[in-house]
This record gives C-alpha cells, structure tokens and sequence, in this order.
C-alpha cells in the first residue's frame, strides 16, 4: 500500500513538474523574453517603438485566440499529445524569432507563442489542480506557475550577455533553453494519464481529461465564477505595461541602460520562482479566500508606485513585487477550484484563461496608444488601478459561501 501511495503521489508531481516546464516555455520564455529584448530591438532599429507594443499586442491575442479554442482543440487529441505539439509550436516560435525578417515575421511568430500559450495554461493547470488532493492544489499551481519564474529569471540572466553577440545569439540561446524545457515537459505529460490516482483527488481528475472529451453541463455557482473571471481580466489587464515596458522604462525611460534593466529583470525571476511558493504558504495561513484579495493588493501597489516617482526603493519593491505576481495566478486557480463543479475544473479554467487574454488583449491595444500619448507614468498608473478593482472584487468573493469538496 505504502508503494501504491508514493505512486498515486508522484503521478500528480510528474504532471505538475511537466506543466511547470510547459509554462517555463510558453510563458517564462515565449512571452516574457520579448520584455527584455524590447530594448535591444528598438535601440538596434529592428522595431521602432510603436511596433515593439504591437508585437507585444498580438502575442496577447494570439493568446485570447487560443483560450478561446483550447477545449475545442482538446476534442481533436489526447491531452497529452495537444500539451506536446503546443510546446514544441512554443520552441519553434522562439527559434524564429532568431530570423532578421522585419516586424510581420516576428509578430507571426509571437502571435503563434501566444497561441500555443493558453492551451498550455489552460490544460496543464487544469490537470495537475483536479488531480491533486485538496491540500495540495496550491502546491500543484503553485508547480506550474512556478516555470513562468524559472523563465523570467533565465531571460533576465541571459539576455543581456546574449545581445553582446547580437540579437539573432539572443534569441537562439532562448530557443536553446526552451528545447531543454521542452524535453523535460514532454516526459512530465507522459503521466497525465494516471495523474488522477492521486490519493484525495476529485472524481474529475486527469486520468478522465486524458481519455475522454470534456464533460459538458453547469461549470459551478455563477455569481462568484464571474467576480473571479472579472478580477482575472483585471489582473491580466494591469500587469500589462511592466510586462511590455519595465524594461524599456529602466533601460531606456530613466537612462539606467540594457544591462541595469537586465538585473531588476533577474530579480523579477527570482521572485517570479518565489511567488507561487510564498502565495501557498500565505493562503495555508489565512486561507485561499483572504490570500487573494492580499495579493491582488500588493501587486496593485508595486505595479502603481512607479507613476509616483523614480526613487531607486520605489523601482526595486516595483520590481519585486511584479516578480511574484504568478503566485496571484495559482491562487487563482486554487480559488478558481473552490468554486467549481466536479469533473469542470478544465472548463472553469477556459473561461478564467479567456478573462486573462481579453484582459492582456485588451491592455495590449490601449497600453501602447497611452504610453505614446502620456509616456511610462501613465501606464502605470493604469495598471495599478485595474488591479486595485480587482483587488476589490475579491474581497466581495470572501462573502459567497465556498463549495463543499465532494
């Protein structure tokens, strides 16, 4: 029984280590290694300003395009086979960016990154939290999201060493990393099958998404599914302009150079690693429910304090605190799962991840159109107001009552 039960464990482990690399490539790498390259390819004449923001902006809705089909892209596969070609898709997006030819052929390979993005958040975080026992689904977000940290701090190590050689050594060193990941991404999901023997796990578990199509009938109580999908559209739409422009703003905006917003953006990793773990240890103390609202507000203030000044403190707690913004996401997820219907976690997590795109789709048309008209200053403040609202939002949540686990 004893071997039986470290199976059951490591079946669910295997699966959120595999996702945890599937969102290293797609997210820690696909999308958030642009962020530093943003710079390079602006100050080498490769993009000027206005098309590195709609570079940005097409990854995001190739990533509101791809939450939107990932159920239906679901039925045409196994899961395990739909996870394989979309981080494989990932890794051959990055490795053709490497390829000088302008600004369509970048867009279309970002646009592809974002894409392949949210059927790989969509479907991955979905298995490996109904898979998990109760206890451990922040654990096993916190697995996943974890990968978008790892990435992050990856690119910030690499890129400014790697853009000494140029940005077509930038962008193939990324493409390196991301086959290693790959590989070990492409080995977690061959357990995705069995992921839901885990002890405690719910009847709607991997085993079941594996094998079979996606169920159909009532995702859970509406009312707090759409405050959540609300505040994931908030979240999404406020940590937009440090996404597409914090480097920019460091290297270029206060004149500290690519190399400065190289650090702050390790330190965005660091943190980033750090924020899934540290949200789990929060929401073990005080509960999902309150642990959200916290951390939408922190991150609110890191993201709006630099609309306030450019004291090195405000810069580094920006910093910071951007980093760990993943651990809002597996919260997300977790609290997503208090309020779902067995068996419709992947469902529940389509419409979470459909927020998040039209949030980031959305930011990603309007934060360019601002920053051009009001500079830094006022995309920030932007984005800490929308996460100040969803901040809001959550704490609502904290008075709808919390689905019984069955």
């Amino acid at each position: 029984m004893a071997v039986i039960a470290r199976r059951e464990k490591s079946a669910w482990v295997r699966v959120a280590i595999g996702g945890g690399a599937g969102m290293l490539v797609a997210m820690g790498l696909g999308r958030f290694s642009y962020t530093a390259m943003v710079p390079a390819l602006i100050g080498s004449g490769a993009l000027t300003a206005a098309e590195a923001g709609w570079v940005g902006a097409v990854n995001l809705a190739g990533f509101l395009t791809g939450a939107a089909l990932a159920e239906r892209l679901r039925r045409l596969c196994r899961l395990e086979v739909g996870l394989s070609v979309a981080i494989v898709l990932c890794a051959i997006g990055l490795a053709g960016s490497a390829l000088p030819w302008g600004f369509a052929w970048l867009a279309l390979c970002r646009g592809v990154i974002g894409l392949a993005t949210a059927f790989i958040m969509v479907q991955s975080v979905a298995t490996a939290v109904e898979a998990a026992p109760e206890r451990s689904r922040p654990a096993a977000a916190g697995f996943v999201f974890a990968g978008v940290g790892l990435g992050i701090l990856l690119t910030g190590i690499l890129v400014p060493r790697l853009l000494a050689q140029g940005l077509m050594a930038a962008w193939a060193g990324i493409a390196a990393v991301a086959l290693v990941a790959t590989l070990v991404g492409l080995w977690g999901w061959r357990g995705a099958g069995g992921a839901g023997l885990a002890a405690g796990a719910d009847p709607g578990t991997a085993a079941t998404l594996a094998a079979q199509p996606p169920p159909t009938g009532a995702l859970g109580p509406s009312l707090p599914l759409a405050l959540l999908a609300l505040a994931h559209f908030l979240f999404s739409f406020g940590i937009v302009p440090h996404t597409l422009y914090w480097v920019d703003f460091l290297a270029r905006g206060l004149g500290y150079g690519v190399h400065v917003g190289g650090w702050h953006w390790s330190v965005v990793g660091i943190f980033a690693f750090l924020g899934p773990w540290l949200s789990t240890l929060l929401a073990r103390r005080v509960g999902i429910g309150l642990a959200l609202p916290l951390a939408y507000a922190c991150v609110a203030l890191g993201v709006g304090i630099p609309a306030l000044g450019a004291l090195a403190p405000a810069l580094w707690f920006s910093t910071v605190v951007f980093g760990a913004q993943p651990g809002v996401a597996s919260l997300m997820a977790a609290r997503a799962r208090d309020f779902a219907a067995p068996g419709a976690m992947a469902r529940v997590m389509r419409v979470m991840i459909l927020s998040n795109g039209l949030g980031a789709t959305s930011a990603g048309l309007v934060v360019p159109w601002l920053f051009e008209r009001g500079g830094h200053a006022s995309i920030f403040a932007l984005g800490g107001a929308g996460l100040v609202v969803g901040a809001v939002l959550c704490l609502v949540l904290l008075g709808q009552a919390r689905r019984q686990a069955p």
